[in-house]
């Protein structure tokens, strides 16, 4: 077992890159890679790794009066509970620890970048953040199936996502 990974759950596939210089750590560290991660997104939302390892998936509470998404690991435990803020002008998120919804488990709040947009950007604030600037930003790509996830308002880079599953679906028409 690679150092950093929770017991039970299964190491990311690796390539060489250069270490990561500045990492942030916002649901644990076990989940924090010392290095890049390929990691494919499919639209069932199961997350994997380059060899098909099974990483994280996200599921829906249906019978909820909120809208509710939860972040497990492979094992099925529960990392992150995400509930949509009614009645919020920019599509409000908050992200919290596990199961709970307790303001002091909150991890980070998640909000569109603007009112009317063409194309999604989100602002996502870690719970220590409480000034203007995002700690990053998540940006469609020029199509529905890829986005960005950028350092602060910087271009700098930190992720790009794509849905491969429907990109496979949509090669075969």
């Amino acid at each position: 077992m690679a150092t950093g990974q929770a017991p039970g759950n299964p190491v990311p596939a690796m390539r060489t890159y250069p270490p990561v210089e500045h990492p942030v750590v916002v649901i644990g560290p076990q989940y924090l890679a010392q290095y890049p991660v390929e990691l494919a997104v499919k639209s069932d939302f199961k997350v994997s790794d380059i060899n098909g390892t099974l990483i994280f998936q996200v599921k829906s509470k249906l019978l909820s009066l909120h809208d509710r998404r939860l972040l497990k690991d492979a094992a099925g435990n529960t990392l992150v509970n995400l509930r949509q803020k009614i009645r919020t002008m920019h599509g409000r998120w908050e992200a919290f620890r596990g199961e709970s919804k307790e303001k002091s488990d909150l991890l980070f709040i998640a909000k569109k970048s603007k009112l009317f947009q063409f194309k999604t950007e989100l602002d996502v604030f870690l719970v220590n953040n409480e000034g203007q600037v995002p700690d990053f930003k998540v940006k469609e790509g020029y199509s529905k199936i890829s986005c960005s996830i950028l350092l602060g308002d910087s271009n700098t880079m930190l992720a790009q996502v794509t849905l491969t599953e429907l990109i496979s679906e949509i090669c075969q028409y």
